[in-house]
C-alpha cells in the first residue's frame, strides 16, 4: 500500500496545478456542506435543550383585526382562567414585553435594553442557565436578571450579584437588586432577552403575553384546545369565549411567522429548506467534479496503464493505485476544508446572524458524512474506469492514450444547470432588493428617528425639536408616535352588521405631514387641536366615498379633513392598507428630514445638543431605511446566503472546466499541431477548442432557465410589489457566465494556440 501511496503522490506533484485544482474544489465543496449541514442541524434543533421541550406548547389565538391568522399575545386573564379550569395544562408560563424600560447604573442610563416580564414557572420550564445566582429564588418583586453583556457594559465587569440597579418606566422608579447573571444558552432559542424580571415588579404594566403550557406525555392537543374553544366564559381579547385557540409544539416557535415580539426570533422553515438544498446541490457540484477531474486523470495515463498490464499487474493492483490517489485527493481535501472552514466562520455567522462555534464542526459524524460521500462516489468512479481499461488491449492503451471526455462533458453539463439556475436566482434576488431599497415608498426615506426618554414631562421634546431645526442641513422636524415603517398602531373600528375593519393609525404635530412629505391630494390639513383627521386614498376607495372632505371617519366620530396619496406602510410585502393620521400637540418621538445632506455628519452634532436636554440618557437613533430593511430580514438571509453560494457553486464549475479544457486541448494536441501546419489561424484554434464548450453551456442553460423562473416566481409573490421577471435578467445572466467560462478557457485555449506546431507534433 506504501507504494502505491507513494506513486499517487508522485502523480500529484507531476501536474501541480492540475492536482491544485482537484484539491481545492473538493476542499471549497467539504467546507460549504459542513458550513450549511452544521447551520440547518443547529436550526432544526432550537429550542431542544428545554426539559420539557417535547411536552411543551405555545398558544395561539385568532387575529382579532381580522386576518385569517393567528397572534401570539394572550391576555393575562386566559392564562390564568386556563390554569385554573383545565386540569390538563400542568403548568403555564406567560413572558411578556417590558417597553421603554430605563435601567440607571453608576455608569449611566441605558434603554436599549429587551427586558421580558415573566412569571414564576419561567426558569423550569426554560433552561437557561445562570452563571451566578440561583433560578429557584431569581424572581420576586424586588429581583432582576440581566445577562452578562448588559452586566459588563452596566458596570465593567460580570460580577454583578447582589448590586443593586434602578428600572425607570414612565414615571414609575424601581431599585432592584440583580439576582442572577444569565450565561449561554446551551443551544438555540426562539426567546432573546437582555434582562428577566418577575411580572410583580410592576403588576401595573403585566397584561399577557406569549404563553406556553407544559402537558402530560401522551396528552391529546387538539381535544383540549376543543374544549377551550368550547368554554364560552374563557375570556379573550374580544371578550368572553369570543377568540379562538390553538397550539403548537415548541420546536416550531422559532419557524412561526406569527411570533413577531420583540424578544423573539423567528426562521423562516421555507428558508432552511432551500439551504439544505443548496447544501445538497454543492455536495453534487462537488463530488461531480471530483469524479470529473480524478477520471480525466486516470484516462490521461492510460499510455501508463497499457505498459503495467504489459507487464502483468492484476485489475486488483490497478484499483489499489486508484483507491490510494483518492484517499490522498480526500486526505488533502479534508486538511484544506478545516482551514476554510475555520477561516470562514466569523463571516458565515455574519451572513446568517448565527453563532455556530467551532465546537460545532467538531461533530465527527459532520465531518465524515461529505467525506465518504465523495469517497464511495470516487471509489464507484475508479472501479468503472478500471475495469473499463481493463477490457482494453494493452496494444491499444498504449497506442491511444487520447483522454475520452464524452462522459465527463455530461457531468459538466450538469454542473453548469447548477450554476447558471443559482446565478439566474442571484441576479432576480439582487434586483428585488434593490427595488426594495430603492423605489418610491410614497413617502421622504431620508428619515432619522428619534425617541426621547418617557420619563421627562412632555414639553422637553418639543424644545429638542426647535433646537434640531437650528442646525444646517436639517429641513424638516416632527414630533410624532412613529412613521409609517415602525412605531405605527393598527386600530379596530366595528361597523354595523357586526362587521369591522383595522386601518393603521399614525400620529403627529403639525408639521408631519410635511416631514414625512406626505402628499395632500385635497381637502387641507386638520387644525392645531382639532379632532378631524387625514386619511389615505385607500379608506376613501375602500368605502367609496364620493366627496370624502367633511365626512365622518367610518366607525368613529371625528371628521376627515384632507386626503393624503397612498403611501407604503410597513413594506412592500402587504398591501397598502387604510390609513388615518391624527394631529396631536406633543409626542415623545422625532422625525428629522436630512433629505440633501449627509446623515453621518448630522448625528454628532445632533447627538450634542441631545446631550445638552438629555445629559443622563443614552443617544440612541435610527434610519426608516434601516427600518425599512429589518421588515425584509429573512429576504435579506435568503439574499445573502443564494448570492454567497451562487459565486461557490460557479467556482466550483469553472474549476471542473478549467481541468476539462485541459483535457481537451491535452487530447487534441496532434490535432491542432496538423491544422496550424494547414494554414489554420490562431481564431480557428480558438474556435475549434471553444465551441464545445460554448454548446454545453449553452444547453445548460436551456435546461436551467425555466427552473430558474419557476423557482423565482414562487419567491417573488411574497412581495405585493416586486420586479418582473423579463427576458433581458435571463440574457444578461446568461452573459454574466459566459464571459466568466471564456475566462476560464482562455488559458488553456490561448496556451494551446499559441504553441509551436512542431512542439505539439513532437510531443505526440
Amino acid at each position: 500500500m506504501l507504494y502505491h501511496m507513494r506513486l499517487a503522490l508522485r502523480h500529484l506533484l507531476k501536474r501541480k496545478l492540475y492536482s491544485v485544482v482537484i484539491i481545492a474544489s473538493l476542499a471549497l465543496g467539504f467546507a460549504c456542506t459542513n458550513f450549511l449541514i452544521t447551520f440547518v442541524i443547529s436550526e432544526t434543533q432550537t429550542d431542544n435543550f428545554h426539559p420539557y421541550s417535547n411536552n411543551t406548547y405555545q398558544l395561539f389565538s385568532n387575529d382579532p383585526f381580522g386576518d385569517n391568522g393567528q397572534i401570539a399575545y394572550i391576555p393575562a386573564s386566559t392564562r390564568d382562567y386556563i390554569g385554573q379550569n383545565f386540569a390538563e395544562a400542568k403548568t403555564i408560563c406567560q413572558v411578556g414585553i417590558l417597553n421603554n424600560a430605563e435601567f440607571v447604573t453608576a455608569n449611566g442610563s441605558f434603554r436599549d435594553v429587551t427586558a421580558i416580564n415573566v412569571d414564576d414557572p419561567f426558569f423550569s420550564v426554560f433552561n437557561f442557565p445562570l452563571r451566578a445566582g440561583s433560578s429557584a429564588h431569581a424572581l420576586g418583586s424586588d429581583k432582576i436578571v440581566i445577562s452578562k453583556a448588559k452586566a459588563q457594559a452596566w458596570f465593567s465587569t460580570e460580577d454583578v450579584l447582589d448590586k443593586l440597579i434602578t428600572l425607570e418606566v414612565g414615571d414609575t422608579s424601581r431599585v432592584l437588586k440583580i439576582a442572577g447573571i444569565l450565561d449561554d444558552a446551551p443551544g438555540n432559542s426562539h426567546l432573546h432577552f437582555d434582562v428577566v424580571m418577575h411580572h410583580s415588579v410592576l403588576s401595573n404594566l403585566w397584561g399577557g403575553g406569549a404563553s406556553y403550557i407544559v402537558m402530560p406525555a401522551g396528552s391529546h392537543t387538539d381535544s383540549f384546545v376543543a374544549k377551550i374553544n368550547k368554554d364560552s366564559n374563557c375570556p379573550g381579547l374580544l371578550g368572553p369565549g369570543s377568540m379562538r385557540y390553538s397550539m403548537a409544539p415548541l420546536q416550531d416557535s422559532y419557524f412561526n411567522a406569527t411570533n413577531k415580539m420583540p424578544f423573539m426570533r423567528t426562521r423562516s422553515q421555507s428558508f432552511v429548506t432551500i439551504t439544505a438544498l443548496v447544501c445538497g446541490l454543492i455536495m453534487i457540484m462537488s463530488s461531480f467534479n471530483f469524479i470529473n477531474l480524478l477520471l480525466l486523470s486516470i484516462q490521461a495515463r492510460a499510455k501508463e496503464a497499457g505498459v503495467k498490464k504489459t507487464l502483468g499487474i492484476s485489475v486488483l493492483q490497478m484499483l489499489n493505485g486508484a483507491l490510494a490517489e483518492i484517499f490522498l485527493y480526500v486526505s488533502s481535501a479534508f486538511v484544506f476544508a478545516l482551514l476554510l472552514l475555520w477561516t470562514g466562520l466569523p463571516y458565515f455567522n455574519t451572513i446568517l446572524e448565527t453563532s455556530l462555534s467551532w465546537s460545532h464542526f467538531t461533530r465527527l459524524e459532520i465531518l465524515l458524512t461529505a467525506a465518504l460521500v465523495v469517497t464511495i462516489l470516487g471509489v464507484i468512479a475508479v472501479i468503472w474506469s478500471a475495469i473499463h481499461q481493463w477490457r482494453i488491449p494493452s496494444v491499444r492503451l498504449m497506442k491511444n492514450a487520447r483522454v475520452q471526455v464524452s462522459f465527463n462533458k455530461t457531468l459538466f453539463t450538469l454542473q453548469f444547470v447548477i450554476s447558471i439556475t443559482l446565478a439566474i436566482c442571484a441576479t432576480t434576488i439582487i434586483r428585488q432588493m434593490n427595488f426594495l431599497e430603492n423605489e418610491p415608498l410614497g413617502f421622504n426615506r431620508n428619515i432619522i428617528l428619534l425617541s426621547t426618554p418617557g420619563k421627562h414631562d412632555a414639553v422637553t421634546p418639543a424644545v429638542l425639536k426647535q433646537q434640531l431645526l437650528q442646525i444646517p442641513g436639517i429641513q424638516q422636524v416632527a414630533l410624532c408616535n412613529g412613521h409609517p415603517i415602525s412605531g405605527n398602531s393598527i386600530v379596530r373600528y366595528d361597523l354595523e352588521d357586526d362587521k369591522f375593519y383595522t386601518p393603521y393609525l399614525f400620529s403627529g404635530d403639525e408639521d408631519y405631514i410635511r416631514t414625512l412629505d406626505l402628499t395632500l391630494t385635497e381637502g387641507k390639513l386638520p387644525a392645531a387641536g382639532s379632532t378631524d383627521k387625514l386619511v389615505n386614498q385607500k379608506l376613501v376607495k375602500y368605502f367609496n366615498l364620493k366627496q370624502p372632505v367633511g365626512e365622518l371617519i367610518p366607525g368613529t366620530k371625528d371628521r376627515i379633513s384632507g386626503v393624503v396619496k397612498d403611501f407604503t406602510c410597513v413594506s412592500f410585502k402587504e398591501e397598502i392598507p387604510p390609513a388615518i393620521i391624527a394631529t396631536v400637540a406633543t409626542a415623545p418621538k422625532l422625525v428629522v428630514d436630512f433629505s440633501g445632506s449627509d446623515w453621518t455628519t448630522l448625528i454628532p452634532r445632533i447627538e450634542a445638543i441631545w446631550k445638552t436636554i438629555y445629559p443622563a440618557d443614552v443617544f440612541s437613533y435610527r434610519l426608516i431605511q434601516e427600518d425599512l430593511l429589518q421588515k425584509y430580514k429573512a429576504d435579506i438571509f435568503f439574499y445573502k446566503t443564494i448570492v454567497s453560494f451562487s459565486a461557490i457553486s460557479m467556482l466550483i464549475s469553472c474549476f471542473g472546466l478549467f481541468a476539462l479544457s485541459w483535457a481537451v486541448a491535452s487530447g487534441k494536441t496532434k490535432e491542432i499541431g496538423i491544422r496550424k501546419v494547414l494554414g489554420a489561424r490562431t481564431e480557428d484554434i480558438l474556435q475549434l477548442l471553444t465551441v464545445t464548450f460554448v454548446t454545453r453551456i449553452a444547453a445548460a442553460f436551456i435546461l436551467a432557465a425555466p427552473v430558474a423562473y419557476y423557482l423565482m416566481q414562487g419567491w417573488l409573490e411574497n412581495f405585493v410589489y416586486r420586479i418582473s421577471l423579463s427576458i433581458m435578467l435571463f440574457v444578461i445572466t446568461a452573459a454574466l457566465v459566459l464571459v466568466i467560462a471564456i475566462i476560464t478557457l482562455s488559458f488553456q485555449t490561448i496556451k494551446a494556440a499559441l504553441t509551436n506546431p512542431v512542439e505539439e507534433l513532437k510531443s505526440e
